[in-house]
């Protein structure tokens, strides 16, 4: 009996103190990637502003594999911010994309940001820790298959 009641005991005080070491960690998770291409922001706006052009540089965005298993909602477009929500079962994104121009260099700044709001539970935050390395390696991917699109047209 004693080591039942010790072991509920310690069950529960681990459990309070991963929930404890969890709230420490943040609820909001942005992961941002950026890309220089040599072109003005209109070549670019197009490829980016209609997600059926994204499986032209986006890998795993053809039409079967978004509609299976995302759902994708472009919210607001304008001439430097395209904003778009994700949602998946597991998760819910917002993704940003901005296009910041130089006229001096010629070069289109594209920043990719993907915002995950993440709930209290200790697991989900520290998961959330990953996306970082996740997310941002095929950003990265990505963003340099844009930028060769962009660049051979």
């Amino acid at each position: 009996m004693r080591f039942i009641k010790l072991g509920l005991i310690s069950a529960v005080v681990f459990f309070v103190l991963f929930t404890l070491g969890g709230l420490l960690l943040p609820s909001h998770n942005v992961v941002s990637r950026a890309v220089n291409i040599k072109a003005k922001p209109a070549t670019i706006l197009p490829l980016m502003q209609d997600k059926n052009q994204w499986q032209l540089w986006m890998e795993g965005m053809d039409s079967a594999t978004v509609n299976k298993r995302h759902q994708i909602q472009i919210t607001s477009v304008s001439d430097s911010l395209i904003v778009a929500n994700w949602n998946t079962a597991e998760v819910n994104y917002t993704t940003k994309f901005r296009l910041i121009y130089n006229a001096g260099q010629a070069v289109t700044i594209v920043q990719w940001q993907f915002e995950q709001d993440i709930k209290w539970y200790p697991w989900e935050r520290l998961s959330s820790l990953m996306n970082d390395k996740i997310l941002g390696t095929l950003m990265e991917k990505n963003l340099a298959r844009l930028q060769l699109v962009v660049e051979a047209n």
